[in-house]
């Protein structure tokens, strides 16, 4: 599991900002036992261009496939000063996909209607190409079901191969065209058929699965003893990170368990317990008891739990929200949101049943850690419990879908299978906290299975930016 948390400053949430800045968020993450930790290497910026290897940059086409759409809805405006090529078929797939309700629906009304922003829909349409704020062009290509190019093996009806038939085209016609999508399958095809193809850019980051959070240092009698005396100290320590974790080793045996508080001007760090207790959960290692560390902490209103399965991401943060709900009365509410990733391929809408009963096959893992952290009372007696939260709306299970245009105020709230959301989704979650609420993403970014989402981007990539914070 990775844990990371946000400090608050000046009374507000966290709020990462798109652009090639995105440095202000605030945030870093420490991975617990067995977890796989990406983190970042170098800044990436918020662009989707395609650079020559010379440091200048070669002007290109880019063709962009249906799911880079559905991914990032302002995909269009991310390619600078290059053009845009959509194939009409890219406009005719997110179509079907309008009235869905989750994030895909979502993300498709506003690429349709930053299309329609663009002139699609004026007289014309966008047939020739227009000019976009960043500088580079965008057109529709109505080309792409009678090519010669595209070979007899390949149904030419099929969206995908239509999109590769369009780059054919226009690459036969000295077109510069690069072929960008998030489909790992159409890439391998375009690149059969001797297509330039990458992914998406703009949502993915550069990562270091070594990076822990957790360090450990070498100090001083003196300095140890400071820490256990003071409960905080000056510690010499390279590249600190505000909110990582260290462990300070002394020269014999001594020891010591701190987090770094502040970075300048020198860097100050504060010791932490090496177990915690929480609702009758007690932490089984270090990295778990610096994931309560987090989670208990009211000034860092964003916190990550990433990791394997099994390392108690979900359950701790039940954990540590129902003892801030119910015990300590520092939020009203914990609430509970996941996105919905078809099970079975089947939307939710075309589930049997009501709105709970739809949400049943999403929410199960939720309700066992529930089940478990009321067990000693008995199967009966723990669903009663459960049943009298909801009922006093002190707790909250739903989709992720439904945090959308919500103002979130005096509750702690969970956003399970974090690692399935677009960037632009957590973006906005995190714009939804209020000064007076907690949000904690919980994920595992070797389970992602939104087919729109890389591991190294979405929650990666907020990681990134919010490291150090």
């Amino acid at each position: 599991m990775c844990v990371g948390g946000c400090r608050r400053h000046g009374g507000h949430g966290c709020s990462p900002r798109s652009g090639p800045d995105d440095s202000d968020a605030h945030r870093t993450t420490v991975p617990t036992q067995g977890a796989v930790c990406r983190q970042s290497l170098t800044p990436v910026p918020r662009t989707a261009s395609l650079w020559s290897g010379s440091g200048t940059c070669q002007h290109h086409t880019y063709v962009l496939d249906t799911c880079v759409l559905l991914a990032d809805p302002a995909a269009l405006l991310r390619f600078e000063e290059h053009d845009v090529v959509l194939p009409l078929v890219v406009i005719e797939e997110p179509d079907r996909k309008q009235t869905l309700m989750d994030e895909i629906g979502s993300n498709d009304r506003r690429s349709i209607r930053l299309l329609e922003e663009q002139g699609a829909s004026a007289a014309g349409g966008l047939s020739q190409a227009v000019s976009l704020p960043s500088g580079g062009t965008l057109r529709i290509e109505m080309n792409g079901i009678h090519s010669v190019h595209l070979p007899e093996v390949l149904d030419p009806h099929t969206p995908d191969h239509r999109i590769l038939s369009t780059c054919l085209e226009l690459r036969a016609d000295g077109t510069d065209a690069v072929l960008v999508t998030k489909d790992a399958a159409l890439r391998i095809k375009g690149a059969q058929l001797g297509v330039p193809v990458q992914d998406y850019r703009a949502d993915i980051v550069a990562v270091d699965e070594s990076y822990s959070g957790v360090v450990e240092v070498a100090g001083d009698a003196t300095t140890i003893d400071r820490i256990y005396a003071d409960g905080k100290a000056i510690l010499e320590m390279e590249a600190p990170l505000v909110n990582q974790f260290v462990i300070v080793k002394g020269p014999s045996s001594q020891s010591a368990l701190a987090q770094v508080v502040e970075v300048s001007p020198r860097t100050t760090v504060v010791r932490v317990p090496g177990t915690r207790r929480v609702f009758g959960v007690e932490s089984k290692n270090l990295r778990q008891a610096f994931a309560l560390e987090l989670l208990l902490n009211p000034d860092i209103p964003a916190v990550s739990l990433m990791g394997a399965p099994g390392t108690g991401k979900t359950f701790l943060a039940l954990a540590a929200g129902l003892e801030q709900v119910l015990e300590a009365g520092r939020y009203r509410k914990v609430s509970v949101y996941r996105p919905l990733v078809a099970v079975g391929r089947q939307e939710l809408g075309y589930l049997p049943g009501d709105l709970d009963e739809k949400l049943a096959p999403w929410m199960a893992a939720v309700h066992d850690n529930l089940y478990a952290l009321f067990s000693d009372a008995g199967p009966a007696a723990a669903r009663d419990a459960l049943d009298e939260l909801v009922e006093r709306d002190a707790l909250e299970l739903a989709a992720i879908t439904y945090l959308r245009g919500r103002s979130i105020t005096g509750e702690f709230v969970i956003i399970d299978e974090a690692q399935n959301l677009e960037l632009s989704t957590l973006k906005v979650i995190l714009t939804r906290i209020g000064p007076d609420a907690k949000v904690v993403f919980c994920g595992d970014f070797t389970q992602v299975d939104n087919p729109y989402v890389s591991p190294f981007g979405g929650a990666a990539a907020m990681i990134e930016k919010m490291k150090g914070h």
